[in-house]
C-alpha cells in the first residue's frame, strides 16, 4: 500500500545526484570530414579524428558558454475551443561563448571569419580580413568530464554549424582581451537520420550505464 504522500505508484525513474559544472571543451573541424563514429554501434554519428586534410581546432580559454535552441511556435486555434495545441518546428541550435585565447592565428582566423590562411614568415604571422566565406561550415564536438577519477563525461556533437553574428574584441584596462559575441549555430544536416539531423547529446559513465 502506497504511503499517503501523493507519490505515484508503480515504476518511477528518479534523477541522479550528479551535477555538471563549468564549460565544456569545444573542438571544431570542417563539416565535410566524417565523424569518428560514422556511425557507432547504436547508429549515432559523433566524435572527431584530426588529419592533415581535416585538422581539429580546439578553442582556448572559453567563457560565458551557453547552449540554446531556436523554435518556431504556431498555435492551433479553434473558434469554439481556443488554443487546442501548439505546433513546434526546431530551426537551429547554437553555442554562444567568449574566448580569451588569441593564438595561434590558424585558429583565431576561423573564429572571426578571416579572409585568408595565415602566412607565417619568421618572426611574423599574418592573415587577411576580407569577405566572409559562406561555404565554410564546422562540425562541433564539445565534451565535459564530470568525474575526473573515473573518466565519466557528457558531450554534444553538432554536424553542421557556422560562426554567425558580429564579434567584438574587448580590450579593458587591467583585464585580458576577450573575443566576445561568438555564435556557433548548428543547422540541419539532411544526410543524417531524422532524429539526429542537428546532432546528438551523449553520456559515458561505466558505473551507472550498464
Amino acid at each position: 500500500m502506497a504511503l499517503v504522500t501523493g507519490t505515484p505508484i508503480g515504476s518511477i525513474t528518479t534523477q541522479e545526484e550528479i551535477y555538471l559544472e563549468g564549460a565544456p571543451t569545444i573542438f571544431i573541424q570542417d563539416y565535410t570530414a566524417d565523424p569518428l563514429n560514422n556511425p557507432d554501434g547504436d547508429g549515432y554519428y559523433w566524435g572527431m579524428s584530426g588529419t592533415s586534410s581535416y585538422p581539429v581546432y580546439e578553442l582556448g580559454c572559453v567563457t560565458d558558454v551557453s547552449f540554446t535552441e531556436n523554435i518556431t511556435f504556431n498555435d492551433v486555434l479553434c473558434d469554439d475551443l481556443g488554443v487546442k495545441d501548439t505546433v513546434q518546428s526546431r530551426n537551429y541550435f547554437e553555442f554562444t561563448l567568449s574566448i580569451q585565447s588569441f593564438f595561434p592565428f590558424s585558429v583565431l582566423r576561423h573564429l572571426i571569419k578571416g579572409g585568408s590562411t595565415p602566412t607565417d614568415s619568421a618572426p611574423t604571422s599574418k592573415f587577411g580580413l576580407g569577405k566572409i566565406n559562406n561555404a565554410q561550415a564546422w562540425m562541433v564536438y564539445a565534451p565535459k568530464v564530470y568525474d575526473e577519477d573515473n573518466g565519466d563525461y557528457v558531450w554534444f556533437h553538432l554536424h553542421r554549424a557556422k560562426f554567425t553574428d558580429a564579434f567584438s574584441i574587448n580590450m579593458t584596462f587591467g583585464e585580458n582581451w576577450t573575443l566576445a559575441g561568438l555564435r556557433l549555430r548548428a543547422y540541419v544536416d539532411s544526410t543524417k537520420p531524422a532524429a539526429q539531423q542537428f546532432g546528438m547529446f551523449g553520456r559515458a559513465d561505466a558505473s551507472v550505464i550498464t
